[in-house]
């Protein structure tokens, strides 16, 4: 008795309709619950929204709520530092990079690395499904809010289950991944129906970074973020307010024997008497120093806590700065970005597994390890790198191959070495005498 089978003895007594159960269980409903939470704070319904009306002078004041989508600016900062650029395989077998290759282009998986680390950034957690269509490998990302991954009291990963509900027609929908074979369930009708099954390569493979609190799961960027966010928002919200009722918008107070007379309102060299009296504005002075003092230090722990450059997004003049400089900047961005590509990498290679599952069915034998290079986005001068790069092919230290993947001008390194041997072969014939060899 395998594992997955053990669990749906010991836990549901072998129901067929053992995920109805499982989808239900607490861990689940509190981490779904938490994604809708991570997706309505994305778009713009935050904690600053619930602030409620208050009474000013006999009318109702309309508080002012404003929101700040700062987090989205960090999440896609993150996103594009550390996959904006398409990854790049290597490996020692040509034959095996080029299957590859195709693959990648094919499915067009730079755009799947990318939606990968921006589902975890904003939930914790990313889920890839691999199949195949018409002969072409290719990947799709799922719902988090639909995906219920399975794990065993081992923390072994042992199935998977997606659902949802359609909005329009009410019927619910149920995919039961197991490691060989896939159920597609439904309910429509108002009973539950099996209503085919597939063959799989594997279960979807589950992506997430590192989290203390429970080794099986990741935890979302966002949810670092949001608690400086929301105070940053409250404060700008109030001080908004104070500013137009307060300052903007004084009291008048007299003090003293009160008038019942009226004065007439074309009124000119009139003499007003008060008795032992005084008359003022009421208004309120905000301490710019410390205000200031305040806000500072809470952008300061947003991108302290986002691993952001403080100068990025602000007003700080940065020309002529120097590489180092702009390296020293990102110095925490490149620790977030080092940490991302061990988590990252663990799913590439489970990945590569399913690929070299596929192509063995498919009659495509490859057998050697594939590893992801990745290009980071970080601000490089153009000039002092090719001329690093040359220094260390003259000295033998690195190929051509790998000068082409490093440099920017170089976008696909297998079409650039075909243009590169079609240019040697019209050198050859337009002067055969010259021998130029281009590898």
């Amino acid at each position: 008795m395998d594992r997955l089978d053990y669990y749906i003895e010991k836990q549901y007594g072998n129901d067929p309709k053992w995920f109805e159960e499982e989808i239900i269980q607490g861990s689940h409903a509190q981490r779904i619950s938490n994604v809708i939470a991570n997706r309505d704070y994305l778009s713009g319904r935050h904690k600053v929204l619930l602030r409620q009306d208050s009474q000013y002078k006999g009318k109702t004041l309309v508080v002012n709520k404003t929101v700040i989508n700062y987090a989205k600016t960090v999440i896609k900062f993150h996103n594009t530092f550390l996959l904006g650029h398409p990854t790049a395989l290597s490996c020692n077998d040509e034959h095996t990079l080029n299957t590859f290759n195709d693959i990648y282009k094919l499915g067009q998986y730079a755009t799947v690395d990318y939606e990968i680390i921006d589902r975890v950034n904003k939930f914790g957690d990313a889920y890839e499904a691999i199949y195949v269509d018409n002969g072409t490998i290719k990947s799709k990302v799922l719902d988090n809010a639909c995906s219920y991954p399975v794990y065993d009291d081992m923390g072994e990963y042992i199935a998977f289950i997606e659902h949802w509900t359609d909005a329009y027609t009410a019927i619910s929908f149920w995919n039961v991944y197991y490691p060989t074979y896939v159920e597609h369930w439904d309910n429509e009708g108002g009973e539950m129906r099996l209503t085919s099954t597939d063959n799989s390569v594997g279960l979807p493979i589950h992506y997430h970074n590192f989290n203390d609190e429970d080794y099986n799961f990741g935890v979302a960027l966002l949810n670092d973020i949001k608690p400086i966010m929301d105070a940053l928002e409250d404060v700008m919200a109030k001080m908004s307010d104070s500013i137009y009722v307060n300052v903007m918008n004084p009291m008048p107070v007299a003090i003293g024997q009160r008038i019942e007379s009226s004065i007439p309102a074309d009124a000119v060299g009139y003499v007003m008497n008060l008795d032992v009296g005084d008359f003022k504005y009421a208004n309120c002075s905000l301490d710019y120093n410390s205000i200031k003092l305040y806000l500072d230090n809470m952008k300061q722990f947003l991108n302290d806590v986002a691993c952001m450059p403080s100068v990025l997004g602000s007003s700080t003049n940065i020309a002529n700065i120097s590489e180092v400089s702009m390296q020293i900047l990102l110095m925490m961005a490149s620790v977030y970005a080092d940490e991302n590509k061990k988590w990252l990498n663990i799913g590439f290679q489970k990945r590569f597994e399913m690929f070299k599952k596929i192509l063995g069915m498919q009659g495509i034998k490859v057998d050697s390890d594939v590893e992801v290079i990745y290009n980071v986005a970080m601000p490089v001068a153009s000039t002092e790198m090719i001329a690093n790069l040359k220094t260390l092919q003259e000295m033998g230290a690195i190929s051509k191959e790998t000068i082409m993947e490093k440099t920017e001008y170089v976008s696909d390194v297998e079409v650039e070495k075909k243009r590169l041997s079609g240019e040697n072969v019209s050198q050859k014939v337009d002067n055969p005498s010259k021998e130029v060899e281009i590898k």
